[in-house]
């Protein structure tokens, strides 16, 4: 890839959507200031986690998460006053975590980019192609560990996403999430000189979310060729480096 740009890493500062996102996580169930009592409401909340992602919302009762938790009935009244706190907190959970695992593709790939020189990091660079064909390699399994180790998660996402629809309580994260998500794609697309980088980064999220959905149906049997090609087509696109015909 040539020259170094800069020997030494860039350092990249918070997205503001990304602080919105770290602001809109707040928990409601009662705080807890032993080690012990917080291990509990965490064991309560990844219980709860999982049955969302097993059965949906209309799982999560009391008494079905503290037999998945393994703890006493009353544990899961004395943390939570109600179901919508639990499922509340479940979701702040939820969106700590994937938060977590997005920040680190983004690092990943902001990595990559200190090292690019700062003519191919231009539309239309030389070595151009090549970069995007790295940056394709590293999303496609970054995408396919997602769709194959991660189908709880995914699960959970879409129980989440779906009720914020309905639930204005949950809506307000949910909207903070999708934009630290696209926020982090167009700070990249930024730095990569994407013709559009607010629509391009609002069309990889859309097309992340169909192709996790469709692994969803297909019950974690990902084609892992044609995923490549997918996401290279998309990365092509973004970068400028192909042209969308007319059909």
């Amino acid at each position: 890839m040539g020259q170094l740009q800069n020997p030494g890493l860039q350092a990249h500062s918070e997205l503001p959507e990304n602080r919105l996102l770290r602001q809109s996580i707040r928990y409601r169930g009662r705080k807890t200031l032993r080690v012990k009592s917080e291990l509990r409401r965490l064991k309560i909340l990844e219980a709860t986690l999982r049955i969302a992602a097993r059965d949906g919302l209309r799982g999560i009762k009391h008494r079905a998460v503290a037999r998945e938790a393994k703890v006493p009935l009353a544990a899961t009244t004395y943390y939570f006053r109600d179901i919508h706190e639990l499922i509340s907190d479940s979701f702040m959970l939820f969106a700590e975590k994937a938060r977590d695992n997005l920040d680190g593709f983004y690092d990943t790939i902001n990595l990559v980019l200190d090292t690019i020189p700062a003519e191919t990091l231009r539309r239309r660079g030389p070595q151009r192609s090549e970069l995007a064909a790295r940056l394709s390699v590293i999303s496609t399994a970054y995408l396919h560990e997602q769709f194959t180790k991660r189908r709880q998660q995914m699960l959970a996402e879409q129980v989440f996403l779906m009720e914020a629809l309905r639930d204005d309580r949950l809506a307000g994260l949910a909207r903070s999430y999708r934009e630290a998500w696209t926020a982090g794609l167009r700070q990249i697309l930024e730095r990569l000189d994407s013709p559009s980088p607010e629509r391009d980064a609002t069309l990889l999220v859309n097309v992340t979310l169909g192709m996790g959905y469709d692994s969803l149906l297909n019950d974690e049997r990902v084609d892992y060729s044609a995923l490549s090609e997918t996401v290279a087509r998309v990365i092509g696109l973004a970068l400028g480096e192909q042209e969308v015909l007319p059909a």
